[in-house]
């Protein structure tokens, strides 16, 4: 029977709260970058990723866990190698969101790279432009296009391998056993990198476009990993997610649900791995 994902109803917080205080978080990222570096410190300002894709089930944002991703082209790529300089980012972005938005139901969390390195790796893929919101700058397509779809979907393969090498799930159990209670989100956090990419990468693997296995949410994925005959790779990708949210809605209580994520989440990997390894 195909997976059903729940409705965001009344068991779940305000789905347009939420997204106003990612936007309230995403502006204030740029007004701090801005303020802090100068409009002239920028080739460009790009943001991206889960929080900012439509979300049509909870499945699409887990609050806290999913990033809202902002990728940086700057003129100097070591200038925010300067602890100062990026603690007073920090603290600025912080002050202004907390004016925005005094009492959130979240603290939507920002990942913030500098891709000047990776846009010369061959394994830093492109997203498809129409996910992409160019904020500041040469536009997103023309600082990372999409040039060849084969070494795309080859580094879809190694990210598989990569993000799931047999010596960091040996690692694992380990590194989660002395995590108890509201530190099982340090776990999630281990985890949520690694597995949030999979369900594309797989998909790539399978035979999608790349628009189709890059350009959509989860809710959309887990859709067509059923399709191709991942099951066992769909329920658990949605395990993991639906999981966190139990937790989040917990305040970070339920450990039960915390490690139920866990399960899920280790499993993606290993099954991205030996789908990967063909």
């Amino acid at each position: 029977m195909p997976l059903r994902p729940p409705l965001w109803d009344q068991a779940y917080p305000s789905k347009t709260r939420l997204r106003l205080e990612v936007s309230m978080m995403l502006e204030s990222v740029v007004e701090a970058l801005l303020g802090q570096l100068g409009e002239g410190a920028f080739v460009g300002i790009y943001a991206k990723g889960s929080a900012l894709k439509p979300w049509d089930s909870p499945l699409d944002y887990v609050p806290e866990l999913s990033d809202l991703d902002v990728q940086l082209l700057l003129h100097d790529p070591d200038l925010l190698d300067d602890l100062e300089r990026a603690l007073a980012v920090q603290a600025d972005l912080e002050r202004r969101f907390f004016r925005r938005a005094p009492q959130p139901l979240h603290l939507p969390r920002p990942q913030i790279q500098v891709i000047n390195r990776f846009l010369e790796s061959p394994t830093f893929s492109p997203s498809p432009a129409p996910v992409v919101q160019t904020l500041l700058g040469k536009p997103y397509a023309e600082v990372h296009p999409l040039t060849d779809r084969e070494a795309v979907r080859e580094a879809d393969r190694w990210g598989l391998l990569e993000r799931a090498k047999p010596e960091d799930l040996r690692a694992f159990p380990l590194n989660f056993m002395d995590m108890p209670g509201k530190y099982l989100f340090h776990c999630l956090r281990q985890l949520t990198w690694r597995v949030g990419p999979t369900a594309s990468r797989a998909l790539s693997l399978l035979g999608y476009s790349f628009e189709e296995a890059w350009g959509h949410n989860r809710t959309h994925l887990i859709g067509r990993l059923e399709a191709a005959g991942q099951a066992g790779l769909a329920a658990d990708y949605a395990g993991f997610y639906l999981c966190a949210w139990d937790f989040y809605r917990s305040g970070y209580a339920d450990s039960d649900a915390a490690r139920q994520a866990v399960r899920h989440g280790v499993r993606v990997l290993e099954a991205g791995r030996r789908l990967a390894q063909g």
